[in-house]
Order: structure tokens, then C-alpha cells, then sequence
């Protein structure tokens, strides 16, 4: 990455190069406006001090710097702890500001990671395959679907289990659309505090409520002309249902606090790991935003259904630690380690894959990954027999007992993965057909 220094003196390119952590980035020092101007070297990101910021003129400047590159990050340093005059320089053009005081080596290096991770976002590959790793059948047909879903305006609705990678396929759809130019928003329902998700999604006006100091733009506004991610949408209360549905209905937004009506354009993704269609028949969501939520259904498989993937998946992630972790040569996998991944059914799906294979590269004393490198559990799964005859409801009885017992009890977790309604469950262990753990 080419990061560029504005500054009076060269100092500070010292003190951005002293805090970089990565040895491939190149920089540049200007000593002025003019200086960038008449150079053929495009940054990816520009520092510039404040001191050589002139308010007369900045707007014009960042015209140019941005005519110059529409790609490049600008960020402003300065020695004044002033919200009004950073929210100026934002409202300039500036992508960061960072504030020179005895928090600064710490912040330089946050932006330094945020304008990094923003660059490679943008320069990430458009191509399914680089996104979405997996050469399985399961996971081919989840590629078709993206590209169907991708080539529309539709709405989609991405179902899977915990860790499958249900945001990586929005962005695939993202990257895929016509859409692919303009923002990528992700927000997770489930990890927003109740109390703030309408602020979030909708935005608010400066004293719209304790707290709101000044206007922010909800998420609906920021995903302008772009795509709305809303991971774990099941977790929407049905108050914020009501009036999701009304903003879908009539695209327009209005933040709380105003009156003015906001007109919106996105494309909507959703995902839930639960059965939307049993919490509508328990009444925890609403009908009507269900069918339109719906769209076009895109499950993703778990990785126990795509076998197939996980040795290739865990060399991919051997790599990607052994490089981040500057260990070499890339470690292998023996062959009692293969038949130990390919054996156990990961119940975290790829994002346990992910954290297993990190951990046995950092424990593995020799350049080839063993079975006893990965620590994991070897659950023997077992088997509902079938030699007894018993009627249906007793073979149901027999799964969900396996499936309390496996889970400690938590009811909310086995209706999700068996797909059944929780109601039902309670009344099995009230009847005493369940024993309760």
C-alpha cells in the first residue's frame, strides 16, 4: 500500500513509518499541497497536518486530491481537541482524524489497520471463488445461487448454522451486483443493545434523546445506492418489525427526532440461523415482513454436509497463520490430523475450522501439523437405532432427548437446529415423554 505524508517536515513520515507494521508499504513525503500535486505518485492514503490546512481553500484542495485519486483515504492530524472543528474537516472530506496528544501512537495505529482493511475492500476480487472458499457440490450450488440472486433486484434470505458464512456470502452478492461500487453495510441485530438498534438502523436528530449530541445517519442511509446486510434478523423486536416493514414498503426512512422523510435505495440481505417460519407460527415475527423478507432463499449448507471442503479449507488457513505469524516453511497437515478434521462434524462450522487450525499452527512444535496439535473433542455421535420398532413420535421423542442431552438442556438451541417450535418441547418435558437437564 502507498501511503503519502503532507507535512511542514519530515518528521512525521518518520513517526507513520516508526508505527507501521507492515514492510510492504511504501511512503511518500510532500512538504505541500503543490508538492502532491506535481507528483506522479498516487497514495492510497494521505496524512495531512493541519497546519497546512488553510479553510479558505481546503475544499478546493480535496477536490483535487480526490480528482487526482477518487481512491485515496485522507486523514487529517492535528494538535486541536475540538469536536467542531473535526466534524469540519470531515465535513471536507477527510476520511479520519486523528487527534496529536498522548493517545496518538495508539490511534495511529487503529487507522493505520481501518485505512488498510478499507483498501483491500476495495481492491478485494469481485470473483465468487475468492470470496466464498470450497469446491465441494454443496458449496457449487451456493455459488450458482449467488450469481442468480446477483443478476436481480430481489431481496435475499440466507439461512444457515452458526459460523457457515452467511455475511461472506452477502458480500459475495454484493461484489457480484451492479450495486458492487457503492457501500456494503453489515449490521448484526443480535449485537446491538435493544435500546439502540432503531438509532442504528434509522438514525437519529441531535437531542432526539439523552445521548444523541449530535445528527447520525442510520444504516439505511449510509447503505445508499448499495447493499443492507441485517445479520440475525430473527432478533428484531416486533415493534422494529413493524417499522422495517413499513421502510421496506414505502422506501423511505425518517430519523427519530424528525419529521423529514428520507428516501432510500438498497439492495436488502438477511440472515438468520433460525426457522423464520416457526417464529411466525409462535408470533415472535411478523407474517407480512416475513414473506417480505423472503425473497429469494439461499441456505448455506454445514461444513459436515461439504466434507469435501475441510482439508482444503484447513491448508488455507495454515497458510494464511503461518504468514501472519511470520512462521516458515508453511506447515502440513499429516495424515492422522486429515482423518481427524474429516471425522468430526464442527458444530461452529468454517469459523471453528478457522480457530482450530490458528491455534494448532502456534502449538505445533515441528512443520507438520499432528493430530494431537488439534484440540478438539472426539465425539462419538450416536447412532438412533433402528432395530426396535417404535412408532414415530417415539423416534421423535428419542432425537430430541439426544439432542437436550448434547446441549445441556438449552431448548432454544435444539427448536433451532431440529426445527421445531419450543412450545412443543415444553410440553414433552410436562407430559414427562423428556427428562429435563
Amino acid at each position: 500500500m502507498q501511503l503519502g505524508v503532507l507535512s511542514r517536515t519530515y518528521h512525521l513520515s518518520q513517526i507513520i513509518l516508526e508505527n507501521n507494521n507492515s514492510e510492504e508499504d511504501v511512503i511518500k513525503y510532500y512538504s505541500s499541497f503543490k508538492d502532491f500535486f506535481s507528483s506522479e505518485v498516487i497514495p492510497n492514503v494521505l496524512f495531512i497536518d493541519d497546519t497546512l490546512i488553510n479553510f479558505d481553500s481546503i475544499k478546493k484542495e480535496i477536490r483535487q486530491v480526490k480528482k487526482k485519486s477518487s481512491e485515496v483515504q485522507l486523514v487529517a492530524i492535528s494538535n486541536a481537541n475540538d469536536i467542531d472543528y473535526a466534524d469540519a474537516l470531515i465535513d471536507c472530506g477527510f476520511d479520519f482524524y486523528l487527534l496529536n496528544n498522548d493517545f496518538f501512537f495508539k490511534r495511529l495505529q487503529k487507522c493505520l489497520n481501518s485505512v488498510r482493511h478499507n483498501f483491500f475492500q476495495l481492491h478485494a476480487s469481485t470473483e465468487i471463488s475468492d470470496i466464498i472458499k470450497g469446491d465441494s457440490e454443496e458449496i457449487k450450488k451456493v455459488f450458482e445461487v449467488i450469481k442468480k440472486a446477483s443478476t436481480t433486484k430481489i431481496n435475499v434470505n440466507i439461512t444457515g448454522e452458526t459460523g457457515t458464512g452467511k455475511e461472506l456470502v452477502a458480500q459475495a452478492i454484493h461484489k457480484q451486483s451492479t450495486r458492487n461500487q457503492n457501500p456494503f453495510i453489515a449490521v448484526n441485530i443480535a449485537a446491538i443493545p435493544k435500546d439502540l438498534i432503531e438509532s442504528e438502523l434509522f438514525g437519529h436528530e441531535e437531542g432526539a434523546f439523552t445521548g444523541a449530541t449530535k445528527r447520525r445517519l442510520g444504516k439505511f442511509e449510509e447503505a445508499k445506492n448499495g447493499t443492507l446486510f441485517l445479520d440475525e434478523i430473527g432478533e428484531l423486536s416486533l415493534d422494529l418489525q413493524t417499522k422495517l416493514l413499513r421502510v421496506l414498503q414505502e422506501n423511505e426512512v425518517t430519523r427519530i427526532g424528525s419529521n423529514e422523510v428520507i428516501k432510500t435505495d438498497i439492495r436488502l440481505v438477511t440472515a438468520t440461523h433460525k426457522n423464520l417460519r416457526n417464529e411466525v407460527f409462535e408470533n415472535k415475527f411478523r407474517e407480512d415482513l416475513y414473506y417480505r423478507l423472503l425473497g429469494l432463499p439461499l441456505n448455506i449448507p454445514p461444513l459436515r454436509e461439504r466434507k469435501g471442503d475441510i482439508l482444503n479449507l484447513a491448508e488455507l488457513f495454515i497458510e494464511e497463520a503461518c504468514i501472519y505469524n511470520k512462521i516458515t516453511p508453511i506447515k502440513k497437515l499429516h495424515a492422522d490430523a486429515q482423518r481427524k478434521l474429516v471425522t468430526y462434524h464442527f458444530p461452529g462450522n468454517v469459523r471453528q475450522l478457522k480457530s482450530l487450525i490458528e491455534l494448532s499452527v502456534i502449538i505445533s512444535d515441528f512443520k507438520t501439523i499432528r493430530a494431537s496439535d488439534l484440540l478438539i473433542e472426539n465425539e462419538e455421535i450416536e447412532d438412533i437405532s433402528l432395530k426396535k420398532e417404535r412408532t414415530l413420535e417415539e423416534y421423535n421423542i428419542e432425537i430430541i432427548e439426544y439432542f437436550l442431552k448434547k446441549y445441556k438442556g438449552k431448548v432454544n438451541f435444539v427448536s433451532d437446529k431440529l426445527e421445531m417450535s419450543k412450545s412443543k418441547i415444553y410440553k414433552l418435558i410436562q407430559e414427562k415423554k423428556l427428562s429435563k437437564y
